[in-house]
This record gives structure tokens, C-alpha cells and sequence, in this order.
């Protein structure tokens, strides 16, 4: 499954005539396409899905999304805990 969380843009180059975002979350940095997209910056959020960025987000709307998944992921781990707890 591939999740589409915000990422931010920390350099913009082209590549065999095409132009890419390279975005990092949480350390871990990925190259998308930018071809279904105009205006994205450096600084910029973006969603990327299979290899391309298909959406800019605010940083607000990001900070939003970026706050609801630490939940999820929080909530995840507490329940992956209950069950390492509950197999032994």
C-alpha cells in the first residue's frame, strides 16, 4: 500500500528533460515527478503518489494532514504493543 503524505520539497532539478521535486519526511527523501504540477518551490508541500507529486498543500494543510498521521502512527504502535504483550 502507498501512502500519500506531505512531504517537503528540498531541491528542484531536471532530469532527461524532466522536472523533479526531491521531498523529504521524516529524514527519508524521494524523488517525484513534476509534470502534473506547475509553481512548486523549494519550501513547497506536496503529496506524491507512485513517483509524482499530485498535489501542493499549505503549510498549514500540511502541518493538519502531518499531525492527524503522528496520531495514526501513535495509535498504531500502542496497538502493536498490546499485541506483542498479549502473545506472550
Amino acid at each position: 500500500m502507498c501512502l500519500a503524505i506531505p512531504s517537503v520539497v528540498i531541491d528542484i532539478f531536471e532530469e532527461d528533460g524532466e522536472k523533479y521535486a526531491l521531498a523529504e519526511y521524516k529524514g527519508v527523501k524521494q524523488k517525484a515527478k513534476l509534470a502534473l504540477l506547475e509553481g512548486v518551490e523549494i519550501g513547497d508541500y506536496v503529496l506524491i503518489h507512485t513517483g509524482y507529486a499530485l498535489e501542493k498543500m499549505s503549510e498549514d494543510e500540511a502541518k493538519l494532514s502531518l499531525d492527524a498521521w503522528e496520531e495514526l502512527f501513535d495509535v498504531l504502535d500502542e496497538m502493536d504493543g498490546v499485541k506483542k504483550e498479549n502473545s506472550e
